[in-house]
């Protein structure tokens, strides 16, 4: 049934999607996450107590999490049962945001596969709206709430905010597609008292999400200042910055296989020098179950991926599991 509903899906993907606009695609695939209920059916899902992490403290059924992009309550209501350990809302700004004019998401095809550029821009109905949408969500799955802003207080706002309706808060401080938080992590040394402020504002376990663009600050003063600050898990990472003409900003991120490499140097190293007092979420390129294998063997806590999920298809979560499963304990 798996290998079944995986081939049924590249061929809708390769056949259809892929020969529609972007944004068309876009909204194809999201009314039909909101509309047909894939949560009800058992073929995504697989429970098994071996696949049980916990990541600060809270307990996921298994290591997977679907990455940031989602604010639709409605989607991810449905996202929850859709196999994943947990699912991370779309990061949200104290006002709302149109995001970028389109087009603001291109297709990519790279030796390593099919990818995604997209320089969203932050598209988001703002705090007060989204609030009020997160609070109507039964958390099937735990929920990981994200936001972005541009000052300190700003970020303490939204965490005292959202905190209390999520499982686990992420802080953005690396999304390429627009200054609004990129420079964060231009200014690593102001971000000690972004990171303590942060971390006052709320009991809830702390992620700060990463960006591959900056490796050596990541390792030298970024981690360290999360570390002192007692914030323990990172998203490692985000996109990657690149030039896309294509783009109304004629820039954004790179998603998607090519940048998977990039991931696994990034987790190997970061383990490496951090130990067991990092919790890590290694995030960015997985496409198959042998790459979130090969990411928790190098010792990722958990692994995150949204392109995957366009290209692959809902059924990759299960894919996943299955090859977890099969492996010798």
């Amino acid at each position: 049934m798996t290998r079944a509903l995986a081939t049924l899906y590249r061929l809708l993907y390769d056949g259809v999607l892929c020969r529609l606009p972007e944004s068309t695609a876009i909204a194809l695939g999201q009314t039909a996450l909101r509309l047909i209920p894939f949560d009800r059916l058992g073929a995504f899902r697989l429970e098994d107590p071996r696949l049980a992490v916990t990541l600060g403290g809270v307990r996921l059924a298994n290591p997977l999490i679907l990455a940031a992009m989602y604010y639709d309550a409605r989607i991810l209501r449905r996202a929850m049962g859709l196999g994943f350990g947990a699912v991370t809302a779309k990061s949200i700004t104290r006002e709302a945001r149109p995001g970028h004019p389109q087009p603001n998401l291109v297709r990519v095809r790279t030796a390593a596969g099919p990818g995604l550029v997209n320089c969203n821009g932050f598209q988001n109905p703002g705090l007060e709206a989204f609030s009020g949408m997160l609070a109507r969500i039964p958390h099937r799955a735990p929920l990981i709430v994200s936001v972005a802003g541009e000052s300190v207080d700003d970020y303490v706002a939204l965490v005292r905010a959202l905190g209390p309706l999520g499982d686990l808060v992420e802080f953005n401080i690396s999304s390429p597609n627009t200054k609004l938080v990129y420079e964060w992590s231009r200014r690593p040394a102001e971000l000690v008292t972004l990171l303590r402020a942060v971390r006052a504002a709320t009991t809830k376990p702390l992620i700060v999400k990463l960006s591959p663009d900056f490796a050596d600050a990541n390792e030298a003063q970024i981690i360290p200042a999360a570390l002192e600050a007692g914030i323990r898990i990172v998203n490692y990472g985000n996109t990657r910055r690149v030039e896309e003409p294509r783009l109304s900003q004629r820039a954004g991120g790179l998603s998607g296989p090519e940048i998977f490499a990039g991931t696994l140097a990034n987790l190997r190293r970061t383990r490496r020098r951090f130990g067991a007092e990092l919790e890590i979420i290694a995030t960015g390129g997985v496409d198959s179950p042998d790459k979130a294998l090969e990411l928790l063997r190098e010792g990722a806590t958990a692994v995150g991926y949204f392109t995957g999920f366009i290209t692959r298809g809902p059924i990759l979560a299960r894919q996943i599991l299955e090859r977890l499963l099969d492996v010798p304990t």
